[in-house]
């Protein structure tokens, strides 16, 4: 490991070591080629995470926690002073903190370490949403995972992208390279501009809509499944027969044919593949016409 990359980590710990209170707490992790883009891989529990276009070089975290107080009277029925009023004492405090005044706890630890410029951004903290915005280099990729809380947001940023959120929706605008997005509980919403990747992509979730923003000529061919939605389409959607599925076993007397809901087509006449499904939503293909 060079030095330089040392002189991050030790720079990570001191990030980690220094609580973050009311203000957002900002870091700049530099890369070891600044001439190169980074690849970013965050994880997190609960919050948000949304990743813009910044400057060649340096990947730049701002980092900010929902204090306690934040969260509402019902999660703090003990508390007898919050933000400086006066609250009835609980009655499980059993009056050992009567007249004190509560000072939010909205600490909590993050570590980003880089290596060869791989930037890798976590937390130790379960149970406090935390929000993120990140700044990487324009060509950069990133893969993000998020489990609870809200959306995962990436603006402008041309490299692949590895999208996987559990409670929440996912939204990128002025895409350019490959996208993989998938989520359980929300919406994808994806905007493409330029010409498309020449690499297959896929998009997921089991209860929200699906809608792309395509160029106007694109070339690709798709596979489509809405269970529970319908399927909109700027495009021509030049749709193929779905050859039935057959699963025989003399052996044992069975003998099944099936036919999938999938729908396959192509537009453009065909390039490639996109695969789109939900189980409760729309799926929407809009067209723009500009770069």
């Amino acid at each position: 490991m060079s030095n330089k990359t040392w002189n991050i980590l030790a720079a990570a710990a001191l990030f980690v070591a220094a609580p973050i209170l009311a203000a957002p707490e900002r870091l700049v992790v530099p890369l070891t080629d600044p001439a190169k883009p980074a690849t970013v891989e965050v994880s997190l529990l609960q919050g948000s995470i949304h990743v813009v276009a910044g400057k060649a070089g340096e990947v730049v975290i701002v980092a900010e926690a929902e204090a306690d107080g934040d969260r509402g009277d019902e999660e703090c029925a003990n508390c007898p002073v919050i933000a400086g009023k006066a609250k009835e004492k609980g009655k499980g405090d059993g009056g050992r903190t009567s007249g004190m005044r509560r000072i939010p706890n909205s600490g909590f630890e993050l570590e980003a370490e880089e290596e060869r410029n791989r930037v890798a951004i976590g937390t130790n903290s379960w149970s406090r949403a935390i929000a993120l915005r990140i700044e990487v280099p324009a060509a950069s990729s990133l893969e993000l995972s998020l489990v609870n809380g809200e959306a995962i947001v990436v603006e402008g940023v041309g490299g692949e992208l590895e999208l996987h959120n559990t409670n929440g929706d996912i939204r990128v605008r002025d895409a350019r390279g490959p996208v993989s997005a998938n989520t359980v509980n929300g919406a994808i919403e994806i905007g493409f501009r330029g010409p498309l990747p020449g690499s297959p992509m896929a998009f997921s979730t089991l209860n929200g809509d699906i809608d792309l923003e395509l160029p106007r000529d694109a070339k690709l061919d798709v596979r489509l499944r809405s269970d529970n939605g319908e399927i909109y389409s700027d495009f021509d959607v030049a749709l193929s027969a779905r050859a039935a599925e057959v699963e025989a076993d003399r052996s044992k007397g069975k003998y099944r044919v099936s036919v999938a809901k999938e729908l396959t087509g192509k537009i453009g006449g065909g390039g490639p593949e996109i695969f789109l499904k939900t189980f409760n939503g729309d799926i929407v293909l809009r067209a723009h016409g500009g770069d």
